[in-house]
């Protein structure tokens, strides 16, 4: 038996067909506003595009103009928000899912021991978290990128009901895979500030 065709897309802004898992999809909204529809289930005009800053200045507006054949307004600060921004909240129902089925750890005490137990499959690390000075096994999994640094401990005790939480695991491998993705799309470098006069059009949705 073959194995499955991935499915391809191409870029609006470098214009290479590559594998949708490497591309950010973009949809327009009922208003004409680009959605950033990070989950894929978002029905619409779509549109793909690398989160890279040399794509994302392509794209907007003139790539993403042309392929939907409409005038796009956002231009690239827009759009690299917007996709940062849905980033963060698709990392939230990430981590909230991870939590319902019981493939969440949170604490120190816990996260150490399903690093020990070899179930942890991506830890986060609150960026105001000294965690790395306290915990000599933390460092190893820094640098291995095993363990990303985001948010704060106010953050993540607001997600999860539980106040001054700074250490995350998430043991389930495909909701690590997609969290870390996330977490990586809000690092995105912001190009230059959009010129006066120019009407912001980009919706913050995670789909």
């Amino acid at each position: 038996m073959q194995p499955a065709k991935t499915q391809q897309r191409t870029c609006v802004g470098c214009r290479s067909t590559v594998e949708t898992a490497e591309l950010v999809r973009l949809i327009v909204a009922d208003q004409g506003e680009i959605v950033v529809d990070l989950a894929g289930g978002k029905f619409g005009r779509g549109a793909w595009v690398h989160a890279t800053p040399s794509c994302i200045l392509k794209a907007a507006p003139a790539g993403l103009s042309r392929s939907l054949r409409l005038e796009v307004k956002t231009n690239a600060a827009e759009l690299t928000d917007a996709i940062a921004a849905a980033a963060v909240r698709r990392l939230h129902g990430l981590i909230l899912t991870a939590k319902r089925i019981r493939k969440l750890e949170a604490g120190a005490t816990a996260v150490e021991l399903s690093v020990s137990d070899r179930r942890a499959e991506l830890l986060i690390v609150a960026t105001d978290a000294r965690a790395s000075q306290k915990f000599s096994w933390l460092e190893p999994l820094v640098a291995s990128g095993t363990a990303l640094a985001f948010g704060s401990k106010e953050i993540f005790g607001t997600w999860l009901g539980r106040p001054d939480t700074a250490l995350l695991a998430v043991t389930e491998p495909k909701i690590a895979r997609e969290a870390k993705q996330a977490i990586f799309l809000t690092m995105l470098d912001r190009p230059s500030a959009p010129r006066a006069g120019t009407r912001r059009a980009a919706s913050w949705e995670a789909g």
